[in-house]
């Protein structure tokens, strides 16, 4: 890895055959990094800062804002004019947190998950088309087994917003969603079910912006690192480790291109910070 500019260019990985499973450990970090002292979950957070409340750049600020105005009239209109969709559905994924209560980057899409598992959502896909006739283009029909869809919805001022339904893999509880604010009568994901499933997608995808959101939950609430550093831990130490270390400098920076509002030193951030956590947790149980 090069550059990190926390010192982490000189780290090593060591495997250990432990029981026919290898555990992954960081063996060494610069002492720049830790001084010699084992890292603890909250070790660098509380003083940084999302990039999005003090950008100065007027034009990025005010196309994000045109973007979230988009989103949340949409979101609206959906819960308005279609009853199925507000009630077999939770509004999932970034867009949810980053508009009521992170504040920390731009998510283009409304995404909706079903709030039970494996649910055909083709009904939910004609509801949308009544509600909103000759406005909404499907660009991505249902498979065989209703599993998902995806179309542009467009609004009354010319906005274009895009949906997208999923159906889950497993019911979700009810204690994992609450009210949105922005659409009475529309549930959204909450904060910690969002943060366990951002830790997760660290482990299963290539997505740099998860590790910027993963570092806007835990600045805008401190008091949640230590479920952040639970749920690192019951993730397969290897994978993440091996995750992690994929994104260099250069590649979390290309991959945030895209993202004029997200600073690539909030990627680079949380990438040593979760493996800085993996390390202390391999120095405190070196059997695991």
């Amino acid at each position: 890895m090069q550059g990190t500019g926390d010192g982490l260019g000189d780290t090593e990985t060591v495997g250990i055959e432990r029981g026919g499973r290898v555990a992954v450990f960081l063996e060494r970090i610069n002492h720049d990094v830790t001084d010699g002292t084992p890292s603890k979950p909250g070790s660098g957070i509380r003083n940084l800062t999302c990039p999005s409340e003090h950008d100065s750049n007027n034009g990025v600020l005010n196309d994000a804002n045109k973007q979230i105005e988009a989103q949340r009239l949409a979101l609206r209109l959906l819960g308005e004019r279609c009853p199925r969709l507000r009630r077999l559905c939770y509004w999932a994924g970034s867009a949810a947190l980053a508009i009521e209560e992170l504040h920390h980057r731009t998510s283009f899409d409304l995404d909706f998950h079903t709030r039970q598992a494996l649910k055909n959502v083709r009904p939910i896909m004609s509801e949308i088309q009544r509600a909103f006739p000759g406005h909404f283009e499907v660009i991505q029909a249902p498979d065989e087994f209703g599993s998902s869809f995806r179309g542009i919805l467009s609004l009354p001022g010319g906005e274009q917003i895009t949906v997208e339904v999923m159906s889950n893999y497993e019911d979700v509880q009810e204690d994992d969603l609450v009210q949105s604010t922005t659409a009475p009568g529309i549930l959204r994901v909450s904060l910690s079910r969002y943060l366990a499933d951002k830790i997760q997608c660290v482990a299963e995808r290539a997505e740099a912006r998860d590790l910027v959101d993963i570092l806007a939950v835990l600045h805008r609430h401190p008091e949640m690192e230590t479920l952040a550093h639970r749920l690192l831990m019951a993730q397969d130490a290897l994978l993440v480790t091996e995750r992690l270390f994929s994104w260099t400098d250069e590649r979390i920076t290309a991959d945030l291109e895209a993202y004029v509002d997200v600073s690539p030193e909030e990627a680079k951030k949380t990438r040593d910070m979760l493996l800085k956590w993996i390390k202390s947790a391999s120095r405190e149980d070196p059997e695991s």
